[in-house]
């Protein structure tokens, strides 16, 4: 069964290309379409497929591209809006000519109201932007209508992994997902939030925080 009630026009904040390309870059964009969702037969890609992970924001497709090349039982679906991401993913995906992998190289929100209910096993969003001014509080991903969109497609016991290193965006997660009583926060002890789970691999960016004395925290919702 499929959710068409959500908007499909939502407003994107923020930039959708970087730096020039490189060579092999530029060839990946236009080598590598058997690696991009086509929404006209969107259907398509859940045919005989059980376990399905999404990641959004996938950025340089580190933990994408090893997650699936590590998990050849699991099917991905991972989405980034920025072409340069999409581009060094693409790349990537070539070169390991993986098969159980498929992007989305926009907006996530344009296709969520496509995806069939309880159909995924997990979503990861791993280092969102924080958009740390309270002006742009509204474009955060995590919001109300996100979680309630979220909360249609993952299976049940399904989860979302979240991870931050940002203090403010970090209580903005954890109120929004306690304020909604249709995911329990997964949590044993005081350390567990700071764990990386053993289901991700780490990336540049957490690298980088890190070693800018930055702490990452790690969320781990299940879906009731």
């Amino acid at each position: 069964m499929y959710n068409h009630d959500l908007n499909d026009s939502p407003i994107f904040h923020g930039r959708r290309k970087g730096r020039k390309l490189s060579k092999s870059n530029q060839l990946a964009l236009k080598i590598g379409s058997k690696y991009i969702i086509d929404k006209e037969d969107f259907e398509a890609v859940f045919l005989g497929k059980k376990n399905i992970i999404l990641e959004i924001g996938f950025g340089d497709g580190e933990n994408l591209i090893n997650s699936a090349t590590q998990n050849s039982n699991f099917f991905y679906i991972g989405a980034d809006p920025f072409l340069n991401a999409t581009a060094q993913c693409l790349n990537k995906l070539l070169l390991h000519n993986l098969k159980n992998v498929l992007i989305w190289p926009d907006d996530v929100r344009k296709i969520l109201k496509l995806f069939p209910y309880n159909s995924i096993s997990e979503i990861k969003i791993l280092f969102p932007d924080p958009w740390p001014k309270k002006k742009h509080f509204n474009r955060r991903l995590i919001q109300n209508e996100f979680i309630e969109t979220i909360h249609q497609i993952i299976k049940p016991k399904g989860t979302i992994t979240i991870s931050t290193d940002h203090d403010m965006l970090k209580n903005w997660i954890l109120e929004k997902f306690q304020n909604c009583r249709n995911f329990d926060w997964i949590v044993r002890s005081s350390k567990d939030w700071r764990l990386r789970p053993p289901d991700c691999f780490p990336t540049k960016y957490e690298l980088k925080s890190i070693a800018n004395k930055r702490k990452p925290s790690w969320f781990i919702f299940q879906k009731q």
